[in-house]
């Protein structure tokens, strides 16, 4: 079975090669089709990016795509048969030249080749239900905010539009401060959004200083190229994050599901060292205004006290109290009382990796069964974690569950860092036939309209990925494009090309999923 989890690896990774050249066209048509760039020049820039989004990304979409089936009744057969049938549809509809979604491809597939070996018990629902709607809300969030970027772009009036840059701008990092706290993103995100809006604001007020009203169609479109690399290249990096993500939640999946082969009632160490991935514990409740909350809980012995974090506060253990803030301030009720600073504890804090197997949830690091069937080992060492939530009956609080995800840094690191990089490879090879489609045929893009098409799609790829949910890049920079379009005019959008590409993207899931059980049935009458 080792030799076939290489095999499955390697096709993920030749799967994201195909993927890179395929959606291509999603990162260089704009810039291509308004010459900003020539195409090996638009290339290279969008590879470069593809690969640093691996310092920027996590594996929020990666975890989703992971449990898009129950991993305990599936094996490396069925995520063979599904990875063959997205590569076969992403490179026929490469050679027709649609602009299909690679992400809806894998998903429709691991989807089929699971339901072909289990039936249809083994899907989770919610998981494909948020897929699918995603098809139509992608395009439309991305066409919605690009529409709203050209508008305040295009108004002739300095202040107004330095007022509504403002607004927006705030309201953005806004929600990439609630999504660094609440939904584990990288900082390093809200600081190259940061970036953007800097550079793009500065440009801008430069521009209107020294030109003003006086500003001819030329020199605004000189300046529009210039900004249109800055927002191509910050959509080449949601596009390799995205999408490379995807790749290493299959990937992840089938190190699970090879883990769980070899085992018999407990780990075993058949799984070599480079391959073992652990998870992380996470738990999600309803707070008293009854909103999802989640935290992971990491837990230290000091002094014969247990200490927790929750949302970075520090409580202890015992009791479930709050001794100090995210911020690090003391609870005055506790002054005097605590033997240890708030760096002190923080320093020795350490998450808690666990695995799943069957109902069962275990410790990585010791192999010790923290649940069995819902009920609380009560001799396990961190059980009085959980006291604020969990009583010792073994049930979970109302509104408290226990969710368990892969962390980026529990991957081992050649996969991780060869996912962005095949993608990067993939997008050198072009992929001119959906390029033409997405640059030319959908409406005619100016620079002005490129700047706004990308920067739109940029932010929509960074903010849904961080929910976790496997958004399309086709899906997203096409609606992007629509909305731009139809500032002009709503006939300057060739619609029948629109709702040509509408069916394409309706039918993906389900025909990759046939073609999914198709190739599983082939492999286990060959086998």
């Amino acid at each position: 079975m080792f030799t076939l989890l290489i095999v499955v690896i390697a096709i993920a990774l030749i799967f994201d090669l195909v993927n890179g050249f395929h959606d291509a066209a999603n990162s260089i048509a704009t810039v291509v089709s308004t010459k900003v760039l020539t195409p090996f020049q638009a290339v290279v820039w969008a590879a470069l990016f593809n690969v640093i989004a691996f310092w920027v990304f996590d594996m929020s979409v990666g975890n989703t795509v992971a449990k898009t089936v129950d991993n305990n009744v599936i094996d490396l057969w069925v995520i063979l048969a599904g990875l063959l049938a997205a590569t076969f549809w992403n490179l026929l509809t490469w050679w027709l030249g649609i602009p299909s979604s690679s992400s809806h491809t894998l998903i429709g597939g691991f989807a089929g080749a699971a339901v072909a070996h289990a039936g249809f018990g083994v899907i989770e629902t919610g998981e494909i239900v948020k897929v699918v709607l995603f098809i139509f809300l992608a395009p439309l969030i991305g066409g919605f905010i690009a529409f709203l970027i050209a508008l305040v772009t295009i108004n002739r009036g300095f202040w107004k539009k330095m007022i509504v840059i403002a607004l927006l701008s705030g309201a953005t990092l806004y929600v990439m401060q609630y999504m660094i706290n609440y939904m584990d993103m990288k900082p390093i995100m809200m600081y190259i959004v940061v970036g953007m809006i800097t550079i793009f604001n500065l440009v801008y007020i430069w521009f209107e200083l020294r030109h003003g009203k006086k500003s001819s169609a030329l020199k605004e479109a000189n300046m529009h190229k210039r900004l249109q690399l800055l927002s191509s290249a910050a959509f080449s990096l949601g596009h390799g994050g995205a999408d490379s993500q995807k790749v290493m939640g299959i990937i992840c999946a089938a190190l699970l599901v090879y883990g769980n082969m070899g085992r018999e009632g407990k780990l075993e160490n058949d799984v070599p060292k480079s391959l073992q991935i652990t998870e992380l514990m996470q738990i999600e409740y309803n707070n008293e205004e009854h909103k999802l909350e989640k935290f992971k809980p990491e837990v230290t012995e000091l002094d014969s006290m247990i200490y927790y974090v929750e949302h970075k506060a520090i409580h202890v253990a015992a009791t479930g109290e709050e001794i100090y803030d995210k911020k690090g301030k003391l609870n005055p009720e506790f002054k005097g009382k605590v033997s240890h600073s708030f760096k002190e504890i923080d320093d020795e804090l350490s998450k808690i990796e666990v695995y799943t197997f069957g109902d069962a949830l275990c410790d990585a690091k010791t192999n010790d069964t923290i649940f069995n069937d819902k009920v609380l080992d009560k001799t396990y060492k961190y059980a009085s974690i959980f006291s604020a939530y969990v009583d010792y009956k073994g049930k979970l609080l109302d509104g408290h569950k226990i969710k368990t995800k892969v962390h980026s840094d529990t991957m081992p690191f050649w996969i991780s860092f060869g996912c962005y990089l095949m993608i990067g490879i993939g997008t050198l090879m072009g992929g001119w036939k959906i390029v033409k489609t997405m640059g030319t045929k959908i409406t005619k893009v100016t620079p002005l309209e490129g700047v706004c098409a990308e920067t739109a799609g940029a932010l929509t790829l960074f903010t849904v990925s961080q929910f976790g949910i496997p958004v399309s890049t086709t899906h997203t920079i096409t609606g992007s494009i629509i909305g731009v379009g139809a500032t002009k005019r709503l006939s300057a959008v060739r619609w029948g090309v629109t709702i040509n590409l509408l069916w394409a993207w309706i039918l993906t899931i389900p025909v990759s999923a046939l073609l999914a059980a198709i190739f599983y049935y082939l492999i286990i009458w060959m086998k």
